[in-house]
């Protein structure tokens, strides 16, 4: 068993049809009927940059703020190691597809320095890093629709190694025309109605006397080679199995199970948790939707705030692309 981590904030941005009354008290921000990101909450100096930044950007700037916020941390102090973990499945792709028809229409005239420098997939994570003036390590994990999932276990990996006292650690994606493009031409077809969000949790060493709405105990990430077979789930039940071990618990004891997968992999989540014939299952993705990146946070943060305290919640991650992720949490007393 390894150490556990705390969940002291959490933030969330999504829209009002999502039901933001699912998340923890006072977590969630709801984007505009007009689409736009909520930013009113922050610094104003993180308020600036924000209003300046594409559109994945201010989603994980809105989210990490109010995380910020309800964990009463000062980041940024000389004294604290805070470091950054975000999962995406596109990351800046809408700003890439943009840039890259500029280009195409007027040559290498039409290749904005500003603009390119939004295009790469871990943009949203420096931009926070700048914002927010956190020093320590500043990841970006990609895998599919497992992404925000994986990255919490990075996470959990960056404390307890001592590389980071603190981790802003979350996932994202943004939606928009050349995306939808893109999953069409992919035929990749995630069963729930595609939705934008950002998510974000502030991790730390258990031991602060603010209270914590969760513990993280174990985490895991694997693959399906093909997903779609009829005998897929060894992938996601070795990572179902490391999780529990990582958390010390057996797989029997655990009592609640989000689950992740959309229509088409629900027999290989089922056949994954074939040993595990009890727990109460959640599936917040019928809430939400297919939010991609931020789908695991969001995920866990709703189970943190339905889930009896100090009963393990198990949350999964299934991805067409074959990525598959499981976590183990508990929800604590004070929320």
């Amino acid at each position: 068993m390894s150490a556990a981590v705390a969940v002291t904030g959490a933030g969330a941005v999504i829209k009002r049809s999502q039901e933001p009354r699912r998340l923890p008290p006072d977590s969630a921000l709801v984007i505009g009927p007009d689409g736009s990101i909520p930013l009113g909450h922050l610094p104003e100096a993180v308020r600036g940059r924000a209003a300046r930044a594409e559109r994945v950007t201010q989603l994980v700037l809105a989210a990490a703020g109010r995380a910020l916020a309800a964990a009463g941390l000062d980041a940024a102090a000389p004294e604290t190691r805070a470091g950054i973990v975000l999962g995406t499945a596109f990351g800046c792709f809408l700003t890439n597809a943009a840039y890259q028809r500029r280009l195409a229409a007027e040559g290498p005239a039409g290749a904005s320095p500003r603009l390119f420098a939004a295009t790469v997939s871990n943009a949203a994570a420096g931009e926070l890093a700048i914002a927010y003036r956190l020093a320590g390590p500043a990841v970006t994990v990609t895998a599919g629709g497992a992404s925000g999932l994986a990255a919490l276990g990075e996470a959990i990996e960056l404390i307890r190694a001592g590389r980071a006292d603190v981790v802003v650690a979350g996932g994202v994606d943004a939606l928009g025309g050349a995306v939808a493009d893109w999953l069409d031409a992919a035929g990749l077809e995630f069963g729930r109605p595609p939705a934008e969000a950002g998510a974000v949790l502030v991790l730390e060493r258990p031991g602060r006397t603010r209270p914590e709405i969760g513990r993280l105990a174990g985490h895991a990430a694997g693959f399906e080679p093909d997903p779609l077979d009829p005998a897929a789930g060894e992938g996601l039940a070795r990572a179902i199995d490391a999780a529990c071990a990582d958390a010390g618990l057996s797989p029997r004891e655990i009592a609640v199970i989000v689950s992740g997968a959309p229509p088409q992999l629900a027999a290989l989540e089922d056949r994954a948790l074939a040993a595990m014939p009890g727990g109460r299952r959640l599936s917040p993705k019928t809430v939400f939707g297919e939010t991609l990146g931020a789908a695991g946070p969001l995920a866990l943060l709703a189970a943190l705030a339905e889930a009896e305290p100090g009963l393990p919640v198990l949350v999964l991650d299934a991805c067409p692309s074959g990525h598959v992720a499981a976590l183990v949490a508990r929800a604590s007393e004070a929320r």
